[in-house]
This record gives C-alpha cells, sequence and structure tokens, in this order.
C-alpha cells in the first residue's frame, strides 16, 4: 500500500486558481492551479465557509478544465484535464486518482451530459483541435467525436441540450471564425465507431473567438454568446442577433449563464460580475 503524504512548513503552498468545479452536492468545491494541483474544498451550506481538504497531485502543468464524472449518487467523481494533454480521473471519497491516460488533444472545455439512453454522462470536449470529442469519464477513451463537412475549424465553444421538440440530442458548436455549427445525435452516435458523425446544419454569424455559449434552461431557443468584446443573444432557429453588450472600459468578458429566461449573469477579467434583464420582447 502507498500513500500519499502532503507537506509544507508554515506557510502552505501557493495555489494560483485556473480552473474551479462546483460539484453537484453544492458542498465540494474543487479548484485545479497553474502548478497542476488540485485542492477539495469542504463548503458548509449554512456559512458557506470553505475549508481545505485534501491536495491531489498528479498533473505536471497547467489544469484547463474540471468536470464531474457522474450524477449517479454512489459515484463521486470527478475529470480533470491539463494544458499538456493528459486527463486524470478522480474518487472525491478518499482523493485517489483511479484513471490517467495523455492525450494528442488539448482540451479547453469539458461539459459533462447525460445522453438519450445512456446509465451515466459523458464527456463533451473542445480544445485545440477541429472536433467536438466524446468520451467515457472511467475509462477516458473517446467514443465518437463530431466533425464538420463545412468551414472546419477549432471549436471555441459548444453546448449540448435536448430540446422539448427533439427525442434526441443537439451539440450546437462555434468555431473560433464565427460558424454556427447544429448536430443531432441519433442512437447510432452512441457505440463506438471510426466515422466521424457530421453537422446537420452550419451558418457563418458574426461573432469571433466565442468564449462561452449557452442556452436558457426553460426556453431553448435563447442562446447567449460571449466574446471578450460584447455578449449577445441569439434566436437559435435562425441564429439572428436579438440584443449585444458591449463590454464596460478596460474590462473584458470571460463568460456568462442564464439565471431564469430574463435574466443573464456575465462576468469579466476584473472579477466583477454584471446582471442583466433582457428585454421583454
Amino acid at each position: 500500500m502507498v500513500i500519499p503524504i502532503v507537506l509544507w512548513g508554515k506557510k502552505a503552498l501557493s495555489h494560483c486558481i485556473s480552473s474551479v468545479l462546483l460539484l453537484p452536492d453544492q458542498k465540494t468545491i474543487v479548484t485545479g492551479c497553474y502548478d497542476g494541483q488540485i485542492c477539495l474544498w469542504q463548503v458548509s451550506p449554512e456559512t458557506l465557509k470553505t475549508t481545505p481538504r485534501c491536495l491531489l497531485v498528479g498533473h505536471t502543468a497547467s489544469i484547463l478544465c474540471l468536470a464531474h464524472a457522474s450524477i449517479l449518487p454512489d459515484n463521486a467523481y470527478f475529470v480533470s484535464s491539463s494544458e499538456n494533454g493528459e486527463m486524470n480521473t478522480w474518487d472525491l471519497n478518499d482523493g485517489k486518482c483511479i484513471e490517467a491516460t495523455k492525450s494528442i488533444y488539448i482540451h479547453t472545455n469539458i461539459q459533462a451530459y447525460r445522453m438519450v439512453g445512456a446509465d451515466d454522462v459523458r464527456l463533451f470536449c473542445n480544445g485545440y483541435y477541429a472536433e467536438v470529442i466524446i468520451m467515457n469519464p472511467f475509462t477516458l477513451e473517446i467514443i465518437f467525436s463530431l466533425s464538420s463537412r463545412v468551414n472546419p475549424d477549432w471549436i471555441s465553444a459548444f453546448y449540448v441540450l435536448k430540446p422539448y421538440t427533439c427525442k434526441d440530442d443537439v451539440v450546437l458548436g462555434l468555431t473560433t471564425t464565427g460558424t454556427v455549427k447544429v448536430w443531432t445525435l441519433e442512437d447510432k452516435s452512441y457505440g463506438p465507431t471510426n466515422t466521424p458523425v457530421y453537422e446537420n446544419e452550419s451558418k457563418q454569424i458574426r461573432c469571433l473567438n466565442a468564449l462561452t455559449m449557452a442556452c436558457c434552461s426553460q426556453h431553448h431557443r435563447t442562446v447567449l454568446i460571449v466574446s471578450s468584446k460584447s455578449w449577445q443573444i441569439y434566436d437559435a432557429g435562425d441564429f439572428s442577433v436579438l440584443c449585444t453588450v458591449h463590454a464596460p472600459c478596460n474590462e473584458r468578458w470571460l463568460g456568462g449563464q442564464f439565471l431564469a429566461p430574463d435574466r443573464v449573469l456575465i462576468w469579466t477579467d476584473e472579477g466583477r460580475g454584471y446582471l442583466y434583464k433582457l428585454p421583454a420582447k
């Protein structure tokens, strides 16, 4: 038996945070840092006091993204990915690394999503490559990929959802050069295959180097896209622009999300969050 122990002196190790993950139990926060360490924090629901519980050492480069690996109550796992292609799956209970791999794909964003007909979540990944990669969170194997026939380029942002009017899952993606992609995931997409899944629709919009794409959970046709200079609301039906808000002076947008059908929260590189109410129309 090998028991890893982390020791330090009067001052703890520096932990310059590069990524943050709040787990579904709302009581655990996972932070990755530029030095490659990962810290687990226990959060008190009553006081919101945050206490470091465990330091995980297993990466040799900066942590770019974190994602939970299961929605099942008995499975407390999460996945980390670093800037040199390392991916690890961790057990939250004891901090043990249960799976590790190194890939040629460098992921910058991972969304954990439970597909129609699947027992547990799959990892939808994008990064410094021209596809959306779907992976098994426990084996870290690629199940299938989403590729482009029209204007293939790096995917800068994407979002996975199941529309109310469709029996299949849908992936909205946006390339760095502003081409919107729509993939419909039918049952044949679930199994391992060497044949990539190509987009059903493709359209050019005026949005370069997007950072975040999100759909409203109550109204899937409302799409939020955030880039450094502006955030915009689009209609997913024809991807027409409904409204645009530019970044404040000397600030850059970093991301955003829907809080309600008419409320969005956008944050900047200055540490500020801005709450907006969308127009009634």
